[in-house]
């Protein structure tokens, strides 16, 4: 893990291998640990960088003022690009950094070559139905402690209320040592979370879908076709349709977290979709 001091705060990201480079963002609740195996497969012909996002599972919190809305995200990883001198790379997004990634690359579209999103937020769906219920909950005060109470047990964490929803092949206790313990263990970590969840918004994605039409670059959809409830297939295609120049790619046996689900076949379809 290295780490990068920028504007909104101090940054963490894995920083793996030589040559073109690929920028993998993750969700909430999780962090660049998630793309591990993908790493593995990838960086020994590509340089893959996986910066934890302060999305409520970030072992340094980012200050209580930081902007965490979607243009705020969008904005850190921008500064984040500047400062390790990326001028060019495929931007990769899953979950609600598949929304993120989708407002980067409307914004800042110069450095993005190519995109590849899988099972994401997009168009209307920001947050998904099931999620959406958080934004009025995390203002109801001691909501985030009982929270990090319950993510302590890693049989609620596999649960269908927190992240049991995204992964068949994630355990609890995967989930817990990965990603949740920062939340339990941090009051500031889970107020960056509370800050991100207020930053949902569907008028982010719908704006950036208007900016995405006019996107001539390569476009890769990586859809896992377990997730039924959260992001289904259907979405994956309307949002497939956005885009000039896109494919999209089903992947079988995989829910929301496809490089956790399949890493070997999202890396074959990444890799031959940069190769190409």
């Amino acid at each position: 893990m290295k780490t990068v001091d920028l504007p909104s705060g101090q940054l963490a990201y894995r920083d793996e291998g030589r040559g073109p480079v690929l920028l993998m963002l993750h969700g909430t609740l999780i962090n660049g640990d998630t793309w591990r195996d993908v790493i593995s497969h990838l960086s020994p012909r590509y340089r893959c960088i996986a910066p934890d996002l302060p999305l409520g599972a970030q072992a340094v919190a980012f200050p209580d003022g930081a902007d965490l809305s979607a243009p705020g995200i969008a904005a850190l990883i921008e500064q984040f690009a500047v400062e390790l001198g990326l001028e060019s790379f495929t931007l990769v997004g899953n979950d609600t950094g598949g929304a993120y990634a989708q407002v980067y690359a409307a914004r800042y579209p110069a450095r993005v070559s190519r995109l590849v999103l899988s099972n994401c937020d997009a168009l209307e769906v920001f947050p998904p139905k099931h999620f959406a219920a958080l934004q009025a909950r995390v203002n109801i005060p001691g909501y985030l402690s009982v929270m990090a109470l319950l993510f302590r047990s890693r049989a609620f964490l596999r649960s269908s209320m927190a992240l049991g929803l995204l992964s068949h092949r994630l355990s609890g206790e995967d989930i817990h040592r990965r990603y949740a313990r920062h939340f339990v263990a941090s009051a500031a970590v889970r107020r960056n979370f509370r800050r991100v969840v207020r930053g949902w918004s569907a008028a982010h994605t719908l704006q950036a879908a208007e900016s995405l039409a006019r996107f001539e670059r390569p476009v890769l959809l990586i859809w896992g076709v377990d997730d039924r409830l959260l992001f289904p297939l259907s979405l994956g295609q309307r949002l497939a349709a956005v885009f000039p120049n896109a494919r999209l790619e089903v992947v079988p046996q995989s829910m929301t977290y496809v490089h956790e689900d399949q890493p070997a076949i999202f890396a074959r379809l990444l890799e031959g979709f940069v190769a190409a």
